[in-house]
């Protein structure tokens, strides 16, 4: 957002790898299945269903086997015996289909990931993968960290909410934004910020300096940005412009910490 960008230039993962923080971002483990199709809970649930259905055949059987011949006894032992291998084959078949959708994804990941880091240059790319792997995540989980705080500092500077941008900004940004709002708030004007999309995000250097993980990501986006007067008046911009802007943020973490935060550390346009 050009307001943003102009409002402070450049200022200046925890053991656990959680990337950032779960208050202000939806949290979600990189290698958790899908909930709405998960092989091996499809899987857990074939097993239990044939298991009982065995179990009452079993049972049935054994209250039967004293009432019957030997003859008819051996024709249902091999019964049952051909009904356990076709369960067993069952569960062979979705454990092979389970498999082959985990490697699937993998795959589709590792894809991903080889995209973003190719579009680093090779020192910065070096340092983002030390990153990468002290914190314990992915690049695309970075990087749809980094759109999410981006869409969050936006929403919450046009609300004016104090709070919640202190929690998702290094200290020299916060003071920047604090005074924007607070010189905002005196003329009784309020900003109205639609961010319609987030067009491309990719990563621009990366760098380790005393411990602390720094990196560059250029952000394009689509917004609709005006000012209102206390008579809800726009006194600038427009409401109908969609302006498509390129904003740089810096993102900042220590290492060392078990704090998993990441915050912006710088805005520029």
């Amino acid at each position: 957002m050009a307001d943003v960008a102009q409002l402070v230039r450049a200022s200046g993962c925890g053991s656990e790898g959680r990337g950032f923080d779960p208050r202000r971002l939806p949290h979600l483990s990189l290698f958790a299945l899908n909930p709405q199709f998960s092989p091996v809970k499809k899987i857990l649930m074939e097993i239990i269903f044939f298991a009982a259905l065995a179990a009452v055949i079993f049972f049935k059987l054994f209250k039967e086997f004293g009432k019957i011949d030997e003859e008819e006894k051996s024709r249902i032992e091999q019964f049952f015996i051909k009904k356990q291998e076709q369960i067993k084959e069952v569960q062979r078949h979705l454990i092979d289909q389970a498999k082959k959708q985990i490697v699937e994804k993998t795959l589709s990941q590792l894809k991903v990931e080889e995209e973003i880091l190719s579009k680093i240059d090779e020192p910065s790319r070096a340092q983002f993968s030390a990153i990468l792997t002290r914190c314990n995540i992915t690049a695309d989980f970075f990087l749809n960290g980094a759109k999410s705080v981006f869409e969050m500092v936006l929403k919450n500077f046009a609300e004016g909410n104090l709070a919640n941008l202190q929690t998702m900004l290094s200290d020299n940004i916060y003071r920047g934004f604090e005074s924007a709002i607070n010189h905002r708030n005196l003329e009784n004007k309020k900003m109205v910020t639609n961010l319609i999309s987030i067009d491309d995000a990719q990563i621009i250097s990366a760098q380790i300096i005393d411990n602390n993980a720094f990196v560059v990501v250029s952000l394009n986006s689509k917004q609709i940005n005006y000012i209102l007067s206390q008579i809800d008046e726009v006194v600038e911009g427009s409401k109908s412009e969609i302006s498509q802007l390129r904003d740089v943020w810096t993102f900042k973490k220590d290492l060392n910490s078990s704090d998993p935060n990441w915050v912006v550390n710088s805005t520029v346009n």
